[in-house]
């Protein structure tokens, strides 16, 4: 057997679930490692941040950021692929990543932090994740902090009594859509799981672990809960399927659920950084959200515009997002240039005079701007460090400092999202080597 990576993750983690779920799915060889009391000293020792998951490649390289994890991995093995054929499923499944891990987190973080009852039974869970296997006295005044940490961090994301209605009302519609578009097909965009299905299936695997959210899911929406239960070792089933194909219930999904949350406080939030404000309101459909700023999220979502810009238009595309309500909010860039063809030589009759032949210069070979694809990595091989593919690009989350730990609390609590921005730093992720002196990749939530 190959060398492995090394997934450093907790149970209790959507990224690590994220992460875990798509090395199955490539059928990467990995160990998993549970983060906790046990594996403290081996983390730190490796960790260029606090935050999880944290993965180690055969040659040392570290990576924490789940998106550009997952973004250079399918750079470098593309079988089976997370990237659909269609330009525009493409880049609609970054815009559902986005979705997930901007805003569909905020649901994660309300649901299992937001009363005393869910935040006792989720602080019970870490505890007994991170002490796995060791005796410890004071376990009860360690869940006590951990509940009133992560309780403390609910502010952060955006959830108080005011804007409970808004994240609640939000996930009850996104259920709604997201079951009836599962109805008609095994994934977002077909018969092959992407980068959007990892990252939401992420959120809603921890979301099915909560009494009050796994309620709403079994009980409202099968399909989804079919899917989560799947997606946790995924296999491909048929081809991707075209934006013609899924178009039909993927357009609510993003028209009338990303568009009037995600997009609407991105934009707002966009906005407020941009005025040196400390804290952005936007009135949306179903009441008004509120919360501090997040740099983090400004510079995601810009770099999610920019791929879109550099998306070539189509026809389809653009009607999509035009009656998505996104045309102006995501322009795209200059459609591709249509191929020339040659003409076809002229037939001449026997008797014809002849024309002298002019020898033709064979055209030198321009690379395509897909990448073509490769034989699947066995367990014998391990990606090289190169860079992820241009046609497929993946917005890059900028770090952000983890929750505070007291001397009872674990220095990191998997679930919680980021607060605002620490400096940029460079990716690493999988790395041929890497020392100290090398920046790491900016941390996930």
């Amino acid at each position: 057997m190959g060398a492995k990576y090394r997934l450093f993750g907790s149970e209790t983690s959507p990224y690590s679930t994220k992460v875990r779920s798509y090395l199955r799915y490539k059928k990467l060889p990995f160990e998993w490692v549970a983060k906790g009391f046990g594996t403290e000293e081996e983390f730190q020792s490796l960790a260029k941040s606090q935050a999880l998951p944290m993965l180690v490649s055969p040659k040392g390289g570290v990576a924490h950021d789940s998106s550009l994890i997952l973004s250079r991995l399918e750079g470098k093995v593309y079988k089976p692929s997370a990237r659909p054929n269609d330009p525009a499923c493409r880049v609609l499944a970054l815009l559902l990543e986005e979705y997930a891990d901007e805003w569909l987190n905020k649901a994660m973080f309300h649901y299992r932090w937001g009363t005393a009852k869910a935040a006792k039974a989720a602080a019970t869970r870490q505890a007994d994740a991170v002490f796995e296997g060791y005796e410890v006295e004071n376990r009860a005044d360690i869940e006590k902090s951990i509940a009133k940490s992560m309780s403390g961090r609910l502010k952060l994301i955006g959830s108080t009594k005011k804007t409970t209605p808004v994240i609640e009302a939000s996930f009850a519609r996104f259920l709604k859509l997201l079951n009836a578009h599962l109805e008609k097909h095994l994934f977002l965009f077909g018969g092959h799981p992407s980068l959007a299905d990892f990252a939401i299936a992420g959120q809603l695997i921890q979301l099915m672990k909560d009494d009050t959210s796994g309620a709403m899911i079994r009980d409202s929406a099968p399909f989804v809960t079919a899917w989560c239960e799947f997606m946790e070792d995924p296999r491909q089933g048929a081809v991707f399927e075209d934006l013609s194909a899924v178009g039909d219930t993927l357009l609510p999904l993003i028209r009338d659920e990303v568009v009037p949350t995600l997009i609407a406080w991105a934009e707002a939030n966009a906005e407020a950084i941009a005025k040196k404000r400390k804290t952005v309101t936007v009135g949306m459909d179903i009441g008004e959200f509120k919360q501090g700023i997040q740099g983090h999220t400004a510079t995601s979502y810009a770099a999610l515009k920019a791929i879109f810009a550099e998306t070539p238009a189509t026809p389809e595309l653009e009607a999509f997002l035009k009656d998505a309500g996104l045309a102006d909010i995501l322009p795209l860039g200059e459609p591709a240039p249509e191929k020339q063809e040659e003409p076809a030589e002229e037939t001449q009759s026997e008797d014809a005079p002849q024309k002298p032949k002019r020898r033709r210069r064979r055209r030198g070979g321009s690379k395509s701007s897909e990448t073509p694809e490769t034989t699947e990595e066995t367990e014998d091989t391990a990606p090289a460090e190169e860079a992820a593919s241009e046609d497929a690009p993946s917005a890059e989350k900028e770090a952000e400092a983890e929750a505070p730990a007291t001397e009872e609390t674990p220095a990191v609590v998997p679930d919680a999202p980021d607060a605002d921005p620490a400096p940029a730093e460079e990716p690493v992720a999988d790395a041929e080597s890497s020392t100290e002196d090398e920046p790491s990749e900016p941390k996930d939530q």
